[in-house]
């Protein structure tokens, strides 16, 4: 081919990839975007002025926010011992790192209390408790600290890798509120064992175990008195008391309609339980559906997370970005567009607002965001990057 041949070439290829994108922007831009709240943040944290680090070196380690009681939040981020580690292994090999916990006043900003330990960099795990307290599990060891930051309680577990194994189903791409009952009383942790997988139910103040078994379902949700998980060919959502065995859960149906690796599932309160994916369903343990929301077009939700008073829940709304185009070998994808309250008692969305989200444009950086509810449900926490927000949400008897 000829210089001349390659530059007519390149020149159609670009007004193709051009008109492309074009048309790409014209279709989202006719998706009319859901009403959003215009109130400011009730308050705005910069954690660079914490030593918090979103560099390259850091950015496939884990984040965390999470409320610890109904007026604090805790921010918990890694950084290696050795930077230059970061790009030399892939991101689940265990390199020596340190915990950072910052707890901050959720109306003030005002420090409480921060401090690191070391912990290997994959196997790290963080969430708020109750009363100021939260719990850490690093390696092996599953800890409960005071709100000073202080160790209360600490067991070690049978496994070395307990920590990385989580119950899944609960956001895309991340895991908040790991393996934890809504009223934060009980947490579940949960180890492959061949086909199988080894449960334990441990009390969150005591860190003692309560239940341990083995089974081949594996657990998607816990309360306090239930187990969720996804059964048969079907693989249909279904149901257990902890001593009782596993049922289908009516109305709710077949996971056919949302895919099993994405689909988000939690419970609200003991007997209250969300699912969502391109649509959002609540529903009690018999099956009775409280409400549904069916999301526009090319919308989806991840990243469930609930306020201990079981009223409230939040979820990442993400909206379909970018061209598809198989003569390009590209796909659109879900980039988060917004964060979205709802509430059980009014059976709707009670509040949302606009977050940042993953770009189709170059340089193409992942954008995450990481939400959490206080105890009382009237605060939204939003860890954007190194941007923490908070805002105050509408009081139990009024909208938006």
């Amino acid at each position: 081919m000829n210089s001349r041949s390659a530059k007519i070439l390149f020149t159609k290829s670009a007004a193709l990839l051009f008109t492309g994108l074009v048309l790409a922007c014209a279709a989202q831009a006719q998706d009319p975007d859901p009403p959003l709240s215009r109130d400011h943040p009730l308050l705005e944290v910069d954690l660079h002025e914490f030593g918090y680090d979103t560099s390259s070196v850091t950015r496939r380690l884990q984040k965390f926010v999470d409320f610890t009681d109904a007026s604090h939040l805790a921010v918990a981020w890694l950084t290696l011992d050795d930077p230059t580690q970061a790009h030399e292994t892939g991101p689940l090999t265990a390199r020596p790192a340190r915990l950072h916990v910052l707890v901050l006043d959720a109306g003030t900003g005002e420090t409480a209390g921060a401090r690191e330990w070391p912990t290997p960099s994959n196997l790290v795990r963080f969430l708020g408790a109750r009363d100021g307290k939260f719990l850490t599990c690093t390696g092996s060891a599953l800890r409960l600290f005071s709100p000073s930051l202080e160790v209360i309680r600490e067991l070690n577990l049978p496994k070395d890798r307990a920590c990385l194994n989580p119950i899944s189903g609960n956001g895309r791409w991340s895991i908040p509120q790991w393996g934890l009952s809504p009223s934060r009383r009980t947490i579940l942790l949960s180890s492959p064992v061949g086909k199988a997988y080894e449960d334990t139910l441990l009390d969150v103040d005591t860190l003692t175990i309560t239940e341990n078994w083995t089974e081949t379902i594996r657990i998607r949700g816990i309360s306090d008195h239930w187990l969720l998980g996804v059964c048969g060919q079907e693989q249909e959502a279904c149901i257990r008391g902890i001593h009782e065995p596993w049922r289908p859960i009516p109305s709710i149906g077949p996971d056919r309609e949302m895919p099993d690796l994405a689909f988000s599932r939690r419970f609200v309160n003991d007997d209250t339980l969300v699912m969502g994916w391109n649509k959002v369903i609540v529903a009690t343990v018999d099956g009775t559906r409280i409400f549904q929301v069916e999301l526009p077009k090319n919308r989806s939700v991840e990243g469930t997370v609930t306020s201990s008073g079981g009223e409230r829940f939040a979820v990442i709304e993400d909206r379909e970005r970018g061209l598809t185009s198989k003569a390009l070998d590209i796909d659109a994808f879900p980039s988060n567009d917004r964060a979205v309250v709802y509430s059980v008692p009014d059976r709707r969305e009670i509040y949302s607002v606009k977050i940042k989200g993953t770009s189709p444009w170059p340089p193409w950086e992942t954008h995450a965001n990481r939400l959490s509810l206080s105890a009382d449900g009237t605060l939204l926490a939003i860890l954007d990057g190194a941007r923490l927000k908070i805002y105050r949400l509408p009081d139990h008897n009024s909208g938006h």
